[in-house]
């Protein structure tokens, strides 16, 4: 598209910025910020600068810096062209909004303080205000216009974006439209002439007649336009306050150009951004975009950079379009894998297990019932020496051979019977690990970089980098292993020394297989 399309085709765009604010982007207080390893990507991109050298309030040189980053760049190529221009732009900023009550406690008990009016956090992030707040009135105002860009500030106090506010929502069971609702209402359906009295009504601050006006169109069952409608998301959180926003937005309109950036959101982890994005793209087939140029261009204006790789420093979505398939993968080839050794071994465990359990508490009752039955023919010896004088040589075997039997007897089947726990623990362990390292090494090693005839430095240094990365994971999975024979070497140890009546360890046991494992170097 090009900067004529936009105003000769009767398209419609719509900007929507979700959450762009001070608490969830620059506030090392808020319990809510982005980690620091994701907001410079967004508001600096490639540039060294240190967002938290401003602290916790407003910093000229850190404005200025946000000013000149990627997010600064694609908001001045768009809302700042559009001040310039009789071309319709449609910004709608979605903020994060809180006063005292009882659903903003909520709230604050569960995530802390964030976003709260009057605060520094709940404004817009320094340094993009000149474009999401343009006329800088009142901190409550719903609606700015400068030039051919239209601006509507929109204050949601929970998750859902397209629920009212809790004062706006009355005792009814289903909830009435909210804000949100009523404009999108009014963009995507509307006339011209419904735009041009939205705008009316917004600059004099009647909400009700703008409810009014996105139920009229609504209850006229049929679009009372022809324009074509892009609406492209960006903000904060990929995996919730933006996912829930397009869900609202597939699920109310039908929208075939609906997009979501992928340069100009983020969520706590990249997994849970990646989350977010393949959500979007698998169900609810929105079109993901990278970069700054083509995200201008969707909007029907020309790309601001010739080469924007010096500034955007998120990488593109499309090199993980395939993540959380290969995860699955590999986490499902693992679990047939288990499931198959355990079928394999479980049987003969649980027979071995029960044998030596069986045998043990066998001889537990026979050594305890022949102890008692030699004590009380003692005690029967001293009470009535002429009776049972038979007995007095059993009477002082069984009490000079005590330790003996008490070791023998109860002692030893004892230490057996944890051992035996302890070597079901490590075989499983042990068939855990190697299934894990089986799955890895059949997703890194049967690739095209590593299976095609090797014929360059760079194809051969593709395929070692490849199996690099396997004998770096399979390294990891072993240090883990380590530790974890490690600390059964040191549960047995505790076991055979400080155990019962400090019987000594019995080298015979099969607990030489957990030290042999923990002093084991690595393949």
């Amino acid at each position: 598209m090009s900067a004529d399309t936009n105003g000769t085709d009767a398209s419609r765009y719509v900007l929507i910025t979700q959450c762009l604010q001070n608490d969830l982007f620059l506030n090392s207080g808020c319990r809510l910020k982005l980690p620091d390893t994701v907001v410079p990507q967004m508001l600096v991109g490639n540039d060294d600068f240190d967002l938290r050298a401003g602290g916790n309030g407003p910093d000229n040189a850190r404005a200025e810096a946000i000013r000149n980053g990627p997010l600064g760049i694609l908001l001045a190529a768009t809302v700042g062209r559009a001040f310039d221009s009789n071309v319709p732009l449609h910004v709608i900023n979605i903020r994060d909004w809180h006063v005292p009550g009882d659903t903003y406690d909520a709230e604050r008990r569960a995530y802390g303080a964030h976003c709260e009016r009057g605060t520094w956090g709940v404004g817009y992030v320094e340094g993009l205000e000149p474009w999401l707040d343009p006329t800088r009135a009142s901190d409550l105002a719903d609606y700015a216009e400068r030039g051919g860009a239209r601006i509507y500030h929109l204050r949601s106090d929970s998750v859902f974006d397209f629920r009212p506010r809790i004062e706006h929502r009355g005792d009814t069971r289903k909830f009435r439209s909210s804000e949100l609702e009523d404009i999108l209402d009014v963009l995507v359906q509307g006339s011209d002439q419904h735009l041009e009295k939205l705008r009316t009504l917004l600059s004099e601050g009647d909400h009700s007649a703008v409810d009014k006006l996105a139920r009229e169109i609504d209850s006229r069952g049929t679009p009372q336009t022809e324009a074509t409608v892009y609406v492209v998301v960006i903000g904060v959180y990929t995996d919730i306050k933006v996912q829930t926003l397009l869900v609202g937005l597939r699920t109310r309109y039908d929208l075939p150009n609906l997009g979501v950036s992928d340069t100009f959101t983020a969520s706590a982890t990249l997994e849970r951004h990646l989350a977010g994005l393949d959500y979007a793209v698998r169900v609810l087939d929105v079109e993901v975009i990278h970069g700054v140029n083509d995200l201008v261009r969707f909007l029907g204006l020309p790309p601001p950079l010739e080469d924007e790789s010096p500034v955007v420093a998120r990488m593109n979505y499309a090199r993980y379009r395939s993540f959380f398939q290969d995860k699955q993968n590999v986490l499902a080839f693992q679990d047939e894998k288990l499931r198959q050794y355990v079928a394999l071994t479980e049987r003969r465990s649980l027979e071995v297990y029960e044998r030596i359990k069986r045998a043990n508490t066998f001889l537990i009752w026979f050594g305890c019932t022949f102890l008692g039955a030699t004590l009380v023919f003692a005690v029967l010896k001293e009470l009535w020496p002429d009776r049972f004088g038979g007995w007095q040589i059993v009477a002082i075997t069984g009490g000079v051979g005590l330790l003996q039997l008490v070791t023998a007897f109860i002692s030893k089947p004892v230490r057996d019977l944890q051992q035996n726990l302890t070597n079901l623990a490590v075989f499983k362990m042990i068939l855990e690990s190697h299934s894990l390292k089986t799955a890895l090494a059949r997703f890194h090693l049967p690739t095209p970089h590593t299976l095609r005839d090797l014929q360059t430095e760079t194809e051969k240094g593709v395929a070692a980098a490849q199996i690099d990365v396997l004998r770096q994971q399979v390294l990891a999975i072993q240090e883990f292993d380590s530790a974890d024979f490690g600390d059964l070497a040191k549960l047995a140890r505790a076991f055979g020394e400080d155990g019962v009546d400090g019987a000594p360890t019995n080298d015979a046991t099969p607990k030489s297989l957990v030290e042999t494992q923990a002093a084991a170097p690595p393949d």
